[in-house]
């Protein structure tokens, strides 16, 4: 059949076992003043913006002037406590005791005679800056370039805390279609078929690629899309051919998919290959109609490698990966993003190019890709994780994962091929979401 075809001449070319045999793979400052130290007359009246005071006529403009003491980003001292900005006087209070990414509660300095701007008040009465804790409101006594008494003394904002960490898809389960920038107009990309392909420019290369839009096309509807990856030594129109590893063949994805498939440099995946994804899901976007909250990738062995690939480095723009055969070492893979994402994936508890577990002390094999989506999806991960032993495919879903992140981990009897049913098995798990 068609995905036993496929097998077979990814086996002629030998490149397969290739696949998966080498692992390739302060602070701002303590002090210093900033702004116009112990004053300096400028006039021969009262202080400049002072509290009530006359505008303009002299006055010390920056008396003390200490900004970033103990550091910048409000990382220790008065940060700001000095006349700083057009028609400043008195205190500024930007920052306060507390530094960066530390939940000081500080208490700030004073703007009871002015201020820039009016940034009054205990601005920043606690640690500003990113991930800061503690307060960090703004207000405060004092109005923009206007003396007198303030609006106020500063919001909290996240005490003791900071931002919230990586939240992953920002859309919940069974969300209405998003649709991209493309819907609403006639699609300005058609249908590529064997043997023709098209190029896109993406890291200064060349790309192959082949596309599938389904047939009739509705410029109103958004799309799922699809990318599905070849083996080593595969090329893009080996997918096409394939019906995307037979996902085509199913009525309701024919007819609800936009289907891509790339070809890897060389007939492997590799770092150029992740901006490559990027590049054809922006461009597909913005000329076809797609439901942005709906991109799945998917593979087998190299393939795989490539979705799991993706998957640890755009969980913003996936919604689901699915990884066959897949295998944790052997490609290069980018800094990893550390969100969560929907993950599926199999493997043939015979399989010895891409095993379940090559090396236990290194962490090497498909046991340890679930592992790691297990844990990111906030999963109670198995252990051990139950594996084939007998009957039919054995799959694990995951307890405890977060709603929109489910993870299945499935094994079979078998080698390094599909498992049993895989385009019924992908498709099932696509239409979760």
């Amino acid at each position: 059949m068609t995905s036993h075809r496929l097998l077979l001449r990814l086996g002629a070319v030998g490149l397969i076992l290739g696949a998966c045999g080498v692992d390739n793979s302060a602070g701002d400052g303590s002090g210093g003043a900033n702004g116009t130290p112990s004053g300096g007359a400028t006039g021969t009246g009262g202080r400049v913006t002072a509290s009530g005071g006359v505008t303009g006529t002299g006055g010390q403009t920056g008396t003390g002037g200490e900004t970033a003491t103990g550091g910048a980003m409000g990382s220790g001292g008065r940060s700001g406590s000095g006349g700083a900005g057009p028609d400043a006087g008195g205190r500024m209070g930007g920052g306060g005791r507390g530094g960066a990414n530390m939940g000081g509660t500080g208490t700030g300095g004073e703007t009871t005679t002015g201020g820039a701007m009016g940034s009054g008040g205990r601005s920043g009465s606690g640690g500003a800056g990113p991930d800061a804790g503690g307060r960090m409101g703004g207000g405060g006594r004092g109005g923009a370039n206007m003396g007198g008494t303030g609006t106020g003394t500063g919001g909290s904002t996240g005490a003791g805390g900071g931002p919230a960490g990586p939240t992953g898809w920002p859309y919940p389960l069974k969300n209405p279609p998003v649709p991209s920038a493309g819907c609403g107009k006639p699609a300005t990309i058609t249908s590529s078929k064997y043997p023709a392909y098209r190029t896109i420019m993406s890291s200064g290369d060349s790309r192959q690629y082949v596309i599938d839009l389904p047939v009739p096309y509705d410029m109103n509807k958004p799309y799922r899309f699809i990318m599905g990856s070849h083996g080593s030594g595969g090329e893009g129109n080996d997918i096409q051919r394939e019906k995307y590893y037979a996902l085509q063949s199913i009525p309701e994805a024919a007819s609800s998919v936009i289907f891509v498939s790339a070809s890897g440099l060389g007939g492997i995946w590799g770092l150029k290959d992740v901006p490559l994804f990027d590049d054809l899901l922006d461009f597909v976007k913005k000329n076809a109609c797609v439901d942005e909250s709906r991109v799945f990738v998917l593979g087998f062995s190299f393939g795989g490698m490539y979705s799991y690939s993706l998957s640890v480095t755009r969980q913003k723009s996936i919604r689901a990966a699915i990884g066959m055969s897949p295998a944790n070492y052997a490609i290069q893979i980018p800094p990893k993003a550390h969100d969560p994402i929907a993950w599926m994936q199999s493997t043939g508890v015979d399989d010895h190019m891409c095993p379940w577990v090559s090396s236990e002390a290194m962490m090497q094999g498909a046991k340890f890709i679930a592992m790691e989506h297990g844990a990111g999806n906030g999963c109670m991960v198995p252990n051990p994780i139950p594996t084939w032993t007998s009957g039919g495919m054995l799959c694990n879903d995951f307890a405890g994962c977060k709603d929109e992140f489910p993870t299945k981990v499935c094994t079979f009897k078998g080698g390094h091929g599909l498992p049993p049913g895989h385009s019924t098995w992908m498709w099932d798990f696509i239409t979760r979401f």
